[in-house]
């Protein structure tokens, strides 16, 4: 059974959306390539979530349908992952965030299919006024379109995970659930990053100050912010939260700007949009109430 949100929750939700903003600063910042801050990432938060499960005396056994889902959801976030930080690498951080808050619409339209119920309209809507938003980013920023394309697929990955794990918040621990996610998307991630280090390419080993970024990306943005999330879908639907996720390219626009500077400031109408995706969020509980 649902819970009824409260007023914390809400600041908890906004606070994780900023952490999330600030993953693709994090990942713009380091010298290492996107396959590279993925496969550390999870591998890190893997372990250290297995360690406070091991020493909380938690039971890792799960049936092994659960655990075949669990799996393939891992691979889902290093696809959502891989596309999202090559996205901020081959663009900037506005347009692949700009491109993730897709992750509504999809929502919008696999949950109502997950659950076996009808699609809500006013959703799908609001959905679509995310993607007429993403419409005039696209035109005054058309150089970047690789950049917004790959946001839009990590979207795409990102509301297929968040649907799957919406089923599972209810009956069993989070920190179980994200511990073998984290550890198929370091699997995957991690067989075709050794390959890549046996060819010698650049980027395949983080140096200096990427393994602090790497690990904060790990233990705050991963361990804390992911497992938090799950815990919050006790509360809030999965749209919902994706809808609040929306806000990400706002926060991160802002935090971006602020960092990098000249690099981060775009076009007058890549801010219209934007506003759009703000009022979009504002606009979906009184829309949905009424």
């Amino acid at each position: 059974m649902t819970q009824a949100p409260r007023l914390l929750d809400y600041f908890k939700i906004h606070f994780i959306v900023i952490l999330y903003a600030f993953t693709a600063i994090l990942g713009n910042a380091t010298h290492a390539n996107a396959l590279t801050i993925v496969f550390f990432r999870c591998v890190i938060a893997a372990v250290g979530l297995a360690g406070i499960l091991y020493f909380s005396k938690t039971s890792f056994r799960v049936s092994r349908d659960v655990w075949g889902v669990w799996l393939l959801n891992g691979v889902f976030i290093a696809l959502h992952w891989l596309l999202f930080f090559g996205a901020a690498k081959v663009s900037t951080v506005a347009m692949c965030l700009a491109g993730l808050s897709t992750q509504t619409f999809w929502t919008s339209i696999m949950e109502p299919i997950a659950k076996k119920q009808k699609i809500a309209w006013i959703e799908v809507f609001l959905g679509l006024v995310v993607v007429v938003a993403l419409g005039i980013i696209f035109s005054v920023q058309p150089g970047q379109w690789l950049g917004l394309v790959m946001g839009i697929g990590s979207g795409f990955f990102g509301a297929l995970f968040s649907v799957i794990n919406g089923n599972y918040t209810h009956s069993h621990d989070p920190k179980l659930i994200t511990v073998y996610e984290m550890a198929a998307a370091g699997l995957i991630t991690g067989l075709i990053w050794a390959y890549g280090l046996g060819s010698n390419a650049a980027g395949f080993v983080p140096l200096g100050f990427d393994w602090l970024w790497i690990g904060i990306l790990a233990v705050v943005c991963t361990v804390y912010a992911y497992t938090e999330t799950i815990h919050l879908y006790k509360v809030f639907s999965v749209f919902s939260i994706n809808l609040v996720i929306t806000l990400e390219p706002v926060y991160g626009i802002l935090l971006a700007v602020f960092i990098f500077g000249q690099k981060e400031i775009m076009q007058p109408g890549f801010y219209w949009g934007t506003g759009l995706l703000v009022l979009t969020v504002m606009a979906h509980p009184f829309l949905k109430k009424k």
